[in-house]
């Protein structure tokens, strides 16, 4: 079996998930592959910026893209032309838990009637859902997109994806494998959202395309395709800046140095000294601060000295985040660090 470093960890997951060398402009369905994480106010703007050129503050309305809620009811942005993938590939195969929730997307549709509506006129016209919580659990049918502006949220009626289910279900088991690996079948799970019985056939049906890999003290798996790749990926340049639930920081703390690393995997009730953080800061491929946003007020927090070069090439991508209004200001958190 292969051994594989952390280090070798970072920089396969940086490279496969686009955080390498930005795509060209307009390449933004490339840069959402396995979705982006949009729970956070235009956290997806930003982790497009980070993966594409020319991103505006309206790119995560291209019509290349869609937003859905996926695993749980969070906010995602993900490829107009594979949301089968994302939203059918997601789906329970407990037949009464489907057809529960093929009832609810009915209940939608009865009230959008071919609309767009704010989100909590449904849930008004719904109230045996109780806050609308089985209503984003319905978009796992595939026939409800979402539309959130950072204030209000819309919900659209469409038809359900024609995708087969199965195709769906171990497209999406690839896509988070290629993106996320060396990952298990039980952090598939997790990041789906569902029981590992529902997962399990699925990664059954992947496992002739994985191969094994030791790393973190574990087995883990890894497509076979992409072995190379994650024992020879080299260390990236330049300067990124990707919020929290981007895929490049979604598991595995143990990528990010002890002493900082609660303000990059945050716990639930615990603030670090550094805080609110908005995600981490990632210069020539190495975790080397978090940071904070107000609209384009950018605070960073370097966790060591910068040199002057990075320092500018910090400043630099900080002013060129795609968030609309207001003036654009850049602060360091700690000066004598800075």
């Amino acid at each position: 079996m292969i051994r594989v470093t952390p280090d070798n960890v970072r920089r396969y997951r940086l490279a496969a998930s686009g955080l390498d060398s930005r795509l060209r402009s307009g390449e933004l369905a490339a840069a959402a592959y396995a979705g982006l994480q949009d729970s956070a106010p235009r956290a997806a703007v930003i982790s497009l910026h980070a993966r594409v050129e020319d991103v505006t503050p309206s790119s995560w309305e291209d019509p290349s893209l869609v937003q859905i809620w996926f695993r749980g009811g969070a906010d995602y942005v993900v490829p107009r032309d594979d949301v089968g993938v994302f939203t059918i590939g997601a789906s329970s195969r407990d037949p009464d838990r489907v057809a529960a929730l093929e009832t609810v997307a009915d209940d939608v549709h009865r009230v959008l009637q071919g609309r767009t509506l704010r989100a909590r006129e449904v849930y008004d016209a719904l109230p045996h859902y109780e806050r609308g919580m089985a209503v984003r659990g319905a978009t796992i049918t595939g026939r409800i997109h979402i539309r959130w502006d950072a204030s209000k949220i819309w919900l659209t009626p469409v038809d359900r994806p024609d995708v087969d289910v199965e195709d769906a279900r171990l497209e999406l088991a690839r896509r988070f494998v290629r993106w996320f690996g060396p990952v298990t079948e039980r952090r598939f799970a997790w990041w789906v959202g569902l029981e590992g019985s529902d997962v399990r056939e699925t990664w059954e049906r992947l496992r002739p395309e994985l191969a094994a890999v030791e790393v973190f003290g574990e087995e883990r798996l890894v497509l076979t395709e992409s072995v190379d790749a994650l024992r020879d990926a080299v260390t990236p340049s330049g300067v990124r800046f990707v919020p929290h639930g981007d895929p490049v920081i979604k598991i595995d703390p143990e990528l990010v140095d002890e002493a900082h690393r609660d303000e990059v995997f945050p716990r639930p009730k615990f603030k670090s000294s550094f805080w609110p953080v908005a995600g981490a800061l990632l210069i020539d491929g190495e975790f080397a601060g978090s940071w904070a946003r107000q609209q384009r007020k950018v605070t960073v927090n370097p966790w060591r000295r910068l040199s002057p070069r990075e320092r500018e090439a910090v400043e630099k991508e900080a002013l060129a985040f795609p968030i609309a209004g207001g003036s654009s200001s850049v602060r360091f958190h700690l000066e004598s660090v800075g």
